[in-house]
């Protein structure tokens, strides 16, 4: 890659991270005349297009979507080879890592100070949401899941399992003692989860002698945050469902009870996942291992 592509290719880069053109030229301190000539290069020199072009928008074409993550992929790689040969040269570089809202507050977040510390010159761009499978992976270096399949072609490091729980505060309990069936959560107030992909709430599932039982337990409160889900079980104000590994701390407090936990769900997979590729890059290599092996998940080994 001679400079004038690699200019070309920061330049295609930041335009498709900001979406526009202005806005990238004043990221990269050049003129938008030089943004757009370097872009029109690069699309001369591969024979697409890589943006559809609007007064008012600019969006990647689908061969500029395919080219963005390569695009990054060969920053990422330069960057880090310049500062290897740097004297006192170090890791560096952007890793983009997508994690469930709950668990990243929980876990990732309390990390940031000691993987600062470890890693001064990598940024990480931490996405945190509940958003699960139906929301697209791609463009993330680092995807951390509980429970889902993995992703066709990706490479899986597993960090343990945890289990759904059910939970209630011991002030809900005194009041409306606890069931004993999953059918007998029809009596009872539940706070439930529901995505910002569907307002249908998730049913609840649990195992009776091996065999599956699900029921969709009536609403008193439904939300599509995890924290919110525990505070309001912790206020007492009905029966909730959470991960094992997030609920562990209230548990030990005793600020919360399991319900059911004899029918609870069987284990449940924690893993890292990230294309193949990226993950051999050094610095997403050391976000991996940093995240696998710095944090405390409070699972069960595999």
């Amino acid at each position: 890659m001679t400079m004038d592509r690699l200019s070309a290719m920061e330049a295609f880069v930041a335009v498709a991270e900001a979406g526009s053109f202005t806005r990238a030229a004043t990221r990269m301190r050049i003129s938008t005349a030089m943004m757009t000539l370097h872009v029109s290069r690069l699309e001369q020199h591969l024979g697409v297009r890589l943006f559809n072009r609007t007064t008012r928008r600019v969006d990647l074409t689908e061969d500029g979507r395919q080219l963005l993550g390569h695009a990054r992929a060969a920053l990422d790689a330069y960057a880090t080879a310049e500062k290897a040969l740097l004297p006192g040269g170090g890791l560096t570089g952007r890793v983009r890592v997508d994690a469930p809202a709950s668990v990243g507050h929980a876990f990732i977040v309390p990390a940031l100070a000691e993987f600062r510390r470890q890693f001064p010159d990598i940024i990480l761009d931490l996405s945190l949401g509940d958003r699960g499978t139906f929301f697209r992976v791609d463009g993330f270096d680092i995807v951390m899941r509980t429970g889902e399949a993995p992703m066709s072609g990706w490479l899986t490091v597993p960090l343990g399992k945890t289990r759904l729980l059910c939970l209630a505060a011991p002030s809900y309990v005194a009041e409306h003692g606890l069931p004993t069936t999953p059918e007998e959560l029809e009596a009872h107030r539940c706070i439930l989860y529901a995505s910002v992909e569907t307002s249908a709430q998730h049913p609840w599932t649990f195992w009776n002698e091996g065999r599956r039982v699900r029921v969709r337990p009536p609403a008193a409160f439904t939300f599509n945050d995890g924290g919110a889900i525990m505070a309001t079980a912790r206020a007492g104000l009905g029966i909730a469902q959470n991960l094992e590994m997030l609920a562990r701390p209230d548990l030990d407090a005793g600020l919360l009870v399991p319900v059911l936990s004899h029918m609870a769900r069987p284990d449940l997979s924690v893993v890292l996942m990230g294309e193949r590729d990226r993950l051999a890059l050094p610095h997403v290599r050391a976000v991996l291992d940093f995240l696998r092996n710095a944090i405390d998940w409070r699972l069960e080994t595999v």
